[in-house]
Formats: C-alpha cells, structure tokens, sequence
C-alpha cells in the first residue's frame, strides 16, 4: 500500500526529486514511526482548532496577554535540563544497561533546572511585568516545568523505538485538554482558568508516562543521581544549551517584544497569524530526519551521489516550503475570517509577509541537520546566534516604524539570514553554492 502510494506520488514530481520521494529510508521511516507522525498531526490540529476556539472566545487583548505570558515562559525552557534530551537518547541507545542510572540522572537535572526556572521566571516578571494579571498567568504556566521532567520517560521509549505508548498517551492527554478547554469556555471562567489547562496537560501527561513505564518495566527507574552520568551529561549537553536557547528566543521573543513596545491585543493578532503560519513547520524535519542518514553515509562511498542528494534535498525543501508559503498567503485570509473571527482580521496581512519565511525556514532546516549531523556545532551555534539576535534587533527597529507588522518583516529578514552566514565557512561554503544551484529543478 505505501510503495503504490510513493510511486503514484514519484510519477507526478520532477525527476530530480525522485530520489527523495522514492528512497527507502524516507519510506521506512513513514513505516516504522507511522505512530509518532499521525501523533504529531493529531496534536496540532487539536491544538489549531482548539486553539481558535480558545482565542475567539477571549478576544485578541486576553488571548494575547496568555500568548505573552506563554512567550514569556518559553524564553527560560533551556533551563530545563540544559538541552540533555537529544544527549540522554544517545546514551540509552548506546548502554542500555545503564537505563535507571541515566533516567534517575536526568529527572533530577531537568526537575532542579524546571524548580530554578521557576524562581528565576517568577523573580524577573515582577520587574518586567507591571500588572497583576500577567504576573499570575506567567505564574501559572511557570509550574509546567517540574512536570517536564517526567519527558525522560519519553526518551526512553523512543530509544526502544516504541512510540506508539508515547503517542497513545499523549493523544489521551490532548483530548482531555480540548474537553477541559471546552468546559471552561462553557462555564465562562475566564484567561487565568484557561492558561492553568496547560498545567493540567503537564500533570495528566507525567502521570501517563509514569504508568505506561510501569508497565513495560513492572517498577519504576532509581530516582537518584549517578555523579560520573552527571558529569557526562552536563560535559555534552552544555554546549547544546546555548543552541537551545538561541532557538528558544527566535521562535518566541518576538510575542515578547510586541507585548512590552505594543500591548497584548498586538500580540493576540500576531500570535494567530503565527499559528497559521507554523503549524506546517513540522514537515522539514520529518523530511530531513528520514533522509540525512542516508545522506551521510554517501559521502563515505561517493562523493558525486552525496552532492546530487544534496542538491535534490536542498531543491525538495525550497520548492516545498515555496508551495507551503504560497498556500499560507492565499488561504489565510478564509481560514481566519471563519475560523478565527473578524477580531483577527488584521492577522490577515500579518500571515500573508510571516509565511513567506517557511522558504528560509524550509532551507534551514537542512542546513541545521547537515551541521549536526557532521558535528559542525560551533558553526551551528554561530549561525543560530545570528539569527536570535538579527530577530531582536530587527524586531526592536521595525516594530515602532510598521507596527505589529514591523515583526513580521523582521521575522522574514532574520529566517533568512542563518542560512547565508554559512558562507563564511569554508567547510560549508558549498553547501551554499548547492542550494543556489539546487533552485533550478532539471
């Protein structure tokens, strides 16, 4: 059934992109993580209605002050574990027979980094947030963080490539957050109930993970610290952190931004045009995830195959990501009017200059697996530097000339900065030429 599919799919494409569409990673991998790829799905468009629902019945002042407060959180996320995620996967991958010393581990770093954020959120936002109402909410969702650390869970089931719990659970938990989400809007409760849902989830999805571990395991990991697992995760996760955190205040210091030199109705009307504009993000790195090993392992063996996939891949990225833009910037303006509401209308243009930075963000994607996966990390680092502070400077600049729009354009400049710092390096100059060159279907 999915080879049919695949091959219907690989008539109607360029020849060039054949190659991606038909090799049997990028199939495998639609196979064999089917579950995590229909979770991932169902949770956005959950999120993406319930969300319009949610930001209807508030109203762009309300719904905006949550959008900030959330933004606001979201910039100490890094602090959470120090970006040990991606490092602990590996390590249960490679000593399985170590799984409770490095979930035990773990837990604890992301549990007192979630407790420090928590002090360290809540101690800033009474300098930088004047009224009581975004101080709460920023209180409220603060607390998410303890239940963070239960995600360890999670990584261990991925390592066991066992995702269908992980996604049952999280399917689970999402259908009882619309159901609260709904419940609350019924009762008319207000913005403070409705941001304290997102503590709920975080609740609901630790106990979840905690039962399905149980399960498998018939006990749970030693909730203890192993000082030599410590110390090698913090000596590898360490320099992934200040990644994370460059990543972190790209996607959000914008909402920030807007809400301090604008007020929270801008930021309402921004984040919907975000939300319309991001929901499709998810496809890059699924495209990436399923090819780059293939990828990698033929520039081991042929060097002239290796610079053709790339070249199809970067082509692949660009023209999709083209097509997405294209979609965002005619079908908004419907998908806002009838689902959002006429309190929006003016995410209408907003969402109309914000998705033509899928194009960059499409071809960055490709750029930041190539960089990871040949361990170029001080040149990912740099390149995600740039970009976080471009996003400020621009944002800063251009907010008080156009506005909530003036973000917007900021977004678009700074999304397409990253990928052309790489021509600063010699060791992935070329990739820059294959990009250019990859624009040229043939």
């Amino acid at each position: 059934m999915l080879d049919k599919f695949f091959k219907t799919i690989s008539r109607v494409v360029p020849e060039k992109w054949q190659w991606v569409l038909t090799h049997e990673g990028f199939k495998r991998y639609f196979a064999n993580t089917g579950w995590m790829f229909f979770g991932q799905m169902f949770s956005m468009l959950v999120s993406f209605f319930i969300g319009a629902w949610v930001a209807r019945y508030l109203g762009p002042g309300n719904f905006g002050l949550m959008s900030y407060s959330i933004s606001f959180v979201s910039l100490f996320s890094f602090l959470v574990g120090f970006g040990v995620d991606s490092i602990l996967s590996r390590e249960l991958i490679k000593a399985p027979e170590k799984k409770d010393e490095l979930l035990g581990t773990s837990f604890w770093m992301k549990l007192i980094g979630g407790l420090t954020a928590i002090i360290i959120i809540n101690v800033i936002s009474l300098f930088v947030n004047q009224d009581f109402l975004s101080r709460l909410l920023v209180f409220v969702f603060s607390f998410t963080f303890i239940f963070q650390s239960f995600n360890v869970i999670s990584n261990f089931f991925q390592s066991q490539i066992i995702s269908k719990k992980i996604v049952q659970v999280q399917i689970v938990v999402s259908l009882f957050s619309v159901l609260i989400k709904i419940l609350f809007i019924y009762l008319n409760l207000g913005v403070v109930w409705i941001t304290s849902v997102y503590l709920v989830d975080g609740i609901i999805l630790a106990i979840g993970f905690v039962i399905i571990y149980y399960k498998k395991e018939k006990k749970l990991f030693k909730i203890s610290i192993d000082k030599n697992i410590l110390k090698t995760l913090l000596k590898d996760s360490l320099p992934l952190m200040f990644s994370v955190i460059a990543l972190t205040v790209y996607g959000k210091i914008d909402q920030v931004i807007i809400g301090k030199m604008l007020n929270e109705t801008a930021v309402g009307v921004y984040a919907v045009a975000v939300k319309i504009s991001e929901v499709w993000y998810f496809i890059p790195g699924l495209i990436c995830t399923s090819l780059f090993p293939a990828i990698i392992n033929a520039k081991k063996t042929d060097i002239i195959s290796y610079k053709k996939r790339m070249k199809a891949l970067y082509s692949f990225l660009i023209y999709s990501g083209l097509f997405v833009s294209i979609i965002i910037f005619f079908f908004s303006g419907p998908v806002i009017r009838i689902v959002f509401g006429q309190d929006y209308i003016a995410s209408i243009k907003i969402s109309q200059i914000y998705a033509w930075s899928g194009v960059s963000m499409f071809l960055m994607t490709g750029f930041w697996t190539y960089l990871l996966s040949e361990n170029y990390t001080k040149i990912y680092l740099f390149a995600t530097i740039f970009g976080a502070v471009s996003n400020i400077l621009l944002n800063i600049i251009l907010i008080p000339v156009f506005g909530v729009m003036g973000s917007a354009y900021a977004t678009l400049i700074s999304y397409s900065l990253p990928p052309f710092s790489l021509i600063f390096f010699r060791k992935t100059r070329e990739q820059i030429f294959l990009a250019f060159k990859s624009i040229i279907v043939n």
